[in-house]
């Protein structure tokens, strides 16, 4: 679709002043605001146009305009210009690496961490993936057998990030002992160790049954849902005013928790064409959540060369994308330079 200047110009405007106040846009704010050299008039005939190609629309007769899904969508793949991070947005994401450098947090603290301050930063809720770790090498293993049924296991990755697990076990015959030689075994091998071989030596050299079942029941293979992703922030969604409706908001809580129905939508959609490596879906393109009129924003980071997550917001769909796109992208970065570096 092809604009002409002075069109890309109004309709521009539109988006942007209804990004910022959720209002319908009238010739004579974009006239006033945006200084344009044209009459008001003039400007009525271009919506008039925009509305045409169904780019705006009217939601009452004698209301302004607001942008169309067709209207975001396209203002998304070929108006937005990233914004350059502040200072103080590029020290907060610096930080993130610094302080992980002090703590040397577990993998889950640190996603934690993340999540909150993403949310904070952009007043949406955000999410943050782990990823799944059957295929991550490790470098560091310990276990501590608690008593007959329960065993403690600490696990450190390449990178120095910790996952630490207590989880149930059928003890037949194992011994602190035995665990320690398992332990010694794996930490020495000179290339490091993946959770199926842990799986087998827990099983072979342990006596421990089902050790497969044991370590993904922990969460150690982090494919269940309430393990891989973290929330934050539900209740940024209800300062915006399409979410002061009670039917609204109930709807939206009971979707965001809903860790399964985030991670498929996510999942699904790994293969659109990401603009400036983010995703980026708005209202029907997030099946199930389309009545909320919603945008989704998110971007992958790498674990490893073979495992990655993916840290976003979801927010209305009249968010500020051009922050958004440019903040949650380099948050995406730091990530993999704390798991790969």
């Amino acid at each position: 679709m092809l604009l002409t200047p002075r069109q890309s110009q109004i309709f521009q405007a539109i988006v942007e002043d209804y990004i910022s106040f959720a209002e319908p846009v009238g010739s004579r704010t974009i006239s006033k605001k945006f200084n344009m050299q044209i009459s008001s008039a003039t400007i009525r005939n271009e919506m008039a146009d925009l509305e045409e190609l169904g780019l705006i629309a009217q939601p009452h007769l004698s209301s302004g305009r607001i942008p169309t899904q067709k209207g975001l969508r396209f203002y998304i793949d070929c108006l937005v210009e990233i914004d350059r991070l502040s200072k103080e947005e590029e020290d907060l994401i610096s930080n993130i690496k610094k302080e992980y450098e002090v703590k040397k947090q577990h993998i889950r603290n640190l996603m934690k961490d993340i999540s909150k301050t993403l949310s904070n930063v952009l007043q949406c809720p955000s999410m943050v993936t782990i990823p799944r770790l059957l295929s991550e090498s490790f470098k560091k293993i310990q276990f501590l057998l608690l008593d007959e049924t329960n065993l403690v296991i600490t696990i450190v990755s390449k990178t120095g990030l910790i996952e630490h697990f207590e989880t149930k076990i059928d003890n037949f015959g194992t011994t602190q002992e035995k665990l320690n030689e398992i332990a010694k075994t794996l930490n020495t091998l000179p290339n490091g160790f993946t959770l199926q071989q842990v799986n087998s030596a827990l099983e072979t050299g342990g006596g421990i049954k089902g050790a497969k079942q044991i370590l993904s029941s922990s969460g150690m293979d982090l494919n269940n849902a309430d393990e891989r992703i973290f929330l934050n922030g539900t209740e940024n969604i209800f300062k915006n005013p399409e979410f002061q409706d009670s039917e609204n908001v109930k709807l939206f809580i009971r979707i965001f928790n809903d860790k399964e129905k985030l991670l498929k939508i996510i999942d699904d959609n790994k293969t659109r064409t990401l603009k400036n490596d983010t995703l980026i879906l708005i209202g029907n393109e997030l099946i199930d959540l389309e009545s909320l009129s919603l945008g989704l924003v998110a971007s992958e980071y790498r674990a490893s060369t073979e495992t990655n997550g993916i840290i976003g917001i979801i927010g209305p769909s009249r968010m500020d994308y051009c922050r958004a796109i440019s903040l949650i992208r380099e948050m995406a970065t730091k990530i993999s330079d704390i798991f790969i570096h």
